[in-house]
């Protein structure tokens, strides 16, 4: 977290500092009559893209690997463009939506599997584990989203800090969900062999794997007001 920290300021400031020196004298405004300046314009956003090849060029360079691990994929933009904020905000979005919707999945999962000894059909038992399977591919779904939000954005803006820490917490989250759905199906298979004691421990290895998701959702809200 703090070197991403460093590299968010740091790029802002190489990006600068790379304009300054190597635009050439015939692009300088300042050496520029007014009506050079008035057909050779250069704009805010031919200055950070100027910045941004002259930094992803260094990145690239051997003995650099750390560095190129932190960018790893995100946007070669250090500052976005309108259209990739815009994908941003939309992939963002959906992938929240995604993500709330396969984490209550899975939560709820959890009341109807301790209900499973006393239902009457195998077709009712096996629906509970798909609940689960269902809540960890939605959520799935959602970090393949959160990807593509942060192709769109770059370490050096507060999006690109805010997706590369939501992306660590989804993957614990996930890899949890993943937990609970085979130990769902061991307390299903006991239950099927009517083996209450295998029943009641798989359950129990559910419950912690629920429990852990439930542990590390809340530093999602923390890092964003969108997690309800």
């Amino acid at each position: 977290a703090v070197n991403l920290i460093i590299l968010k300021y740091g790029i802002l400031i190489g990006v600068l500092l790379a304009t300054t020196l190597y635009v050439s004298p015939a692009l300088n405004p300042l050496s520029a009559s007014s009506e050079e300046q008035n057909s050779s314009e250069i704009n805010a956003q031919s200055v950070f893209s100027f910045g941004s090849q002259v930094f992803y060029k260094e990145v690239s360079q051997p003995g650099n690997e750390y560095m190129q691990g932190s960018v790893q994929g995100y946007s070669q933009d250090l500052v976005p463009n309108e259209t990739e904020n815009q994908n941003y905000a939309s992939s963002w979005q959906v992938g929240v939506t995604e993500f709330e919707s396969g984490y209550n999945y899975c939560t709820a999962a959890l009341f109807d599997l301790a209900s499973v000894p006393s239902m009457q059909t195998n077709q009712q038992k096996m629906a509970v584990c798909q609940e689960f399977l269902d809540g960890e591919n939605e959520m799935t779904k959602a970090r393949n989203d959160f990807l593509s939000a942060k192709s769109s954005t770059s370490p050096a803006v507060d999006s690109g800090f805010t997706i590369a820490m939501v992306l660590e917490r989804v993957d614990e989250i996930i890899q949890s969900s993943d937990d609970a759905d085979q130990a769902c199906m061991k307390a299903e298979l006991a239950d099927h062999n009517h083996d209450s004691a295998g029943f009641s421990e798989s359950f129990k290895d559910t419950e912690s794997a629920v429990q852990e998701m439930k542990r590390v959702y809340p530093e999602l809200k923390v890092l964003s007001s969108d997690f309800t």
